[in-house]
């Protein structure tokens, strides 16, 4: 009994180390599957061997032999570059993925070698601010070695550097136009928005609620047209029939937006956590408002088929955690 248990491993091993490696004995190198990357990636023969730092004749012959390798076609060319055939799509996405896996062993092995590891995050602001930094923060109070990299940008963004492998996981919304099925998702909760202007504006003198058809007749900030914070915003004043926020200053960046509120009575909508953090400074304060707006769920993103390093699984269940965390109860009456 003993003895066909430590062989079961080894005839596991045997498999994988005979039966799977038959493209490689027929010439699939490394750099076979960085060039694949790179022509899904960009589109074109050209532009994937510059950023191989290549040449296009060098570009080209690669694609000969995985072709020849793999006895498929894997593009087609047209005027405006290459266009993926299926076979080409399926390489494409299997070679990513290995060279993710390659990237982490290497990164796993450093971490193992000098302690501490190393996490990268994408997240939306509201998560980066209410969750992701708490996190980080507490793992560091036993591990002060553990160095964290943290992006905040818009989810379409974050989720492409995701599926690149620069993200650990990403705290946000998988895009509409994207198959849900490449990720694992863990739903987390809704984010609220909050109006918020500066101290001193003038509806704050009403003391009270302010209706929407009131705050249609002033100028707004609002980030760009197709993000979800404005789809959002330009929904609600849709739903009661009202003409659409004026917006002369288009703008995702929080730095630009604070400084134009200082001195205008421009309205902005933003995150709930972080008119929290905001408003403690003094400088903006928050629009009472007869109405309540919220975005639509962001959640814990990891690509399907990854797994993630010790570190960023420590950092990842120490979010879990803080969303878990039972709520205070409300004091009876």
């Amino acid at each position: 009994m003993t003895e066909f248990r430590n062989n079961q491993p080894l005839s596991s091993a045997k498999s994988l180390l005979f039966r799977s490696g038959n493209l490689f004995q027929r010439g699939l190198k490394l750099s076979h599957l960085r060039m694949i990357v790179a022509m899904e990636e960009t589109g074109q023969i050209s532009l994937a061997a510059e950023m191989l730092k290549t040449s296009q004749p060098a570009a080209s012959r690669l694609l000969s032999e995985m072709e020849n390798i793999l006895e498929a076609r894997l593009c087609v060319r047209s005027p405006r570059g290459i266009e993926m055939t299926n076979a080409g799509r399926a390489l494409a996405r299997r070679a990513r993925s290995m060279l993710i896996e390659i990237r982490e062993a290497e990164r796993e092995i450093e971490d193992i070698k000098h302690g501490g590891g190393t996490v990268f995050v994408g997240a939306v602001t509201a998560a980066a601010v209410d969750l992701v930094v708490p996190a980080i923060r507490s793992v560091q109070s036993v591990n002060s070695l553990l160095e964290a990299h943290v992006s905040v940008g818009p989810s379409h963004l974050l989720i492409k550097d995701l599926l690149a492998g620069d993200h650990d996981f990403v705290i946000g919304r998988v895009p509409e136009d994207m198959d849900p099925r490449q990720f694992n998702i863990r739903e987390i909760r809704s984010e609220k928005i909050r109006l918020m202007v500066r101290t001193g504006h003038p509806l704050l003198e009403a003391n009270k609620p302010i209706t929407l058809a009131r705050l249609a007749n002033f100028e707004w900030i609002l980030p760009p047209p197709g993000n979800l914070m404005r789809r959002t915003i330009e929904d609600v004043f849709i739903s009661r029939h009202l003409p659409l926020p004026h917006s002369s200053l288009n703008s995702a960046s929080l730095l630009v937006t604070l400084a134009t509120l200082a001195d205008t009575d421009a309205i902005a909508p933003m995150a709930e956590e972080v008119t929290s953090l905001l408003s403690s400074g003094g400088l903006i304060t928050e629009l009472p408002f007869d109405g309540m707006i919220e975005i639509k769920p962001y959640s814990l993103i990891t690509a399907r088929g990854h797994r993630l390093s010790p570190s960023a699984q420590l950092v990842s269940d120490h979010v879990l955690a803080r969303i878990e965390k039972p709520q205070p109860q409300e004091p009876a009456c």
